[in-house]
């Protein structure tokens, strides 16, 4: 049976592993740039607020603005 880990030590595995999933948002979106299937802004959009979440709450206020 796997031990659970605490809040501490599962805050500071998913630190290590944001790097990873901003690096694949980020290619997987500029891949989506080029091939109109994926939607590219999206993730490259996803990849900058999973990195700095400040400018993700910047760019989430821009996009609101622009629909609305």
């Amino acid at each position: 049976m796997k031990k659970k880990e605490s809040l501490y030590e599962e805050i500071k595995t998913f630190q290590g592993q944001k790097k990873f999933y901003f690096i694949i948002l980020i290619i997987v979106g500029l891949l989506g740039l080029a091939f109109p299937v994926i939607p590219g802004l999206l993730l490259i959009g996803l990849g900058i607020a999973l990195m700095c979440p400040k400018y993700g709450d910047i760019l989430l206020d821009k996009v609101r603005k622009w629909i609305a």
